[in-house]
């Protein structure tokens, strides 16, 4: 077996923790064993952790020991620059000549200050590593040019273990949460101000419709809707795991105007079609077919935002065409074992 260890920054998310447990055996078929090492998981993680788990407090000595004690061959790590045991990190496995491999978008998407010494770094960053894998195809064109050779693609995904859906009486399942709007829109996540939601707060308005509801699932951590009320708007609060999920299959549309991120997978997944605005960085926004599976406005345009939010929810034709389509999407695409196969064609590489 060829020891791989994954250093995970921070808590690991709890959305990932599914995806860590069938990765771990996925590799471990192909000839390698996986350990990960973070600071814990989140709060409120229901998921079994099936993998190799080390927690420690991250810094370089706590990494240093650990490395110097498993003895991993590889070491892929999924760390932000801001983290400062990173550069020490990467010149000690290169003094062990350890075989690293880099995981991420390739830069920072949401940084927009002082780039040019970001990408010196995330430069530097590259040349160290022996492989890169990034979230998407798309993201070749934040590498340089020079390590294209060692670019591999892992598109970035969720795992829904054997999650099926489930909702087949909506209205009656939306009741139990006093939800009496015949037609839905939701939208599921964190509620802070990047995503731009007032823009769809006033496309909901221009709407004006009673027979419309809007659905809010996840915690207001910026406070965003302590001002937001109407009667068919329904504040849930935080709500995860296959409870979000059959929230999300009994709705009809999904709306994020902006940082929708793995969203797509959560609604794509549950068949949802989706309306956004353009100018999104996230990767998984390569999932989204503008007129296929969901649609694509311009930034800002509240009008044109609620009129595709209006096609969509009285078209029951097309929406169940875009809803196909969708499910279409991440059952290949955004399948985990294109992930899967994104690290072990790495590691591959990395170990000829």
């Amino acid at each position: 077996m060829i020891k791989v260890l994954l250093i995970n920054q921070k808590k690991v998310p709890n959305y990932r923790i599914p995806v860590y447990n069938y990765l771990s055996t996925y590799l471990k078929r192909k000839g390698y064993s996986l350990t990960i090492v973070s600071e814990g998981t989140g709060e409120g993680n229901t998921h079994k952790i099936e993998f190799d788990h080390k927690v420690i407090s991250l810094s370089f000595l706590k990494l240093a020991r650990l490395i110097m004690e498993l003895d991993p061959d590889v070491i892929i790590y999924w760390v932000n620059l801001r983290h400062l045991y990173l550069f020490p990190m990467l010149l000690l496995l290169k003094i062990l000549r350890k075989k690293i491999i880099y995981w991420g978008h390739g830069v920072d998407l949401l940084g927009e200050r002082a780039m040019r010494l970001k990408y010196f770094f995330y430069s530097i960053e590259h040349w160290l590593s022996d492989a890169i894998i990034l979230y998407g195809e798309h993201l070749r064109k934040n590498v340089k040019s020079q390590f294209y050779d060692k670019i591999f693609i892992a598109n970035n995904t969720l795992h829904f273990n054997k999650y099926q859906i489930r909702p087949t009486d909506k209205n009656n399942f939306l009741s139990k949460y006093n939800i009496t709007t015949s037609k839905n829109i939701i939208c599921t996540g964190r509620m802070q101000k990047r995503k731009r939601l007032g823009h769809m707060f006033r496309a909901f308005e221009l709407l004006n419709r009673s027979d419309v509801g809007l659905i809010l699932v996840g915690p207001d951590s910026d406070g965003i809707l302590q001002n937001v009320h109407s009667d068919n708007i329904y504040k849930l609060g935080p709500i995860y795991g296959d409870e979000m999920l059959d929230l999300l299959s009994a709705a009809d549309v999904f709306c994020l105007p902006g940082a929708i991120g793995l969203s797509i997978v959560d609604a794509f997944y549950c068949g949802l079609p989706i309306v956004t605005e353009d100018g999104d960085v996230s990767p998984e926004i390569m999932y989204l077919k503008d007129g296929i599976n969901g649609f694509v406005v311009q930034r800002g345009n509240v009008h044109q935002l609620a009129a595709k939010i209006e096609i969509l929810l009285d078209d029951d034709k097309l929406r169940e065409t875009f809803s196909r389509a969708a499910k279409n999407e991440i059952s290949t695409n955004g399948h985990i074992d294109n992930l899967c196969r994104g690290f072990t064609d790495a590691l591959r590489y990395v170990c000829n």
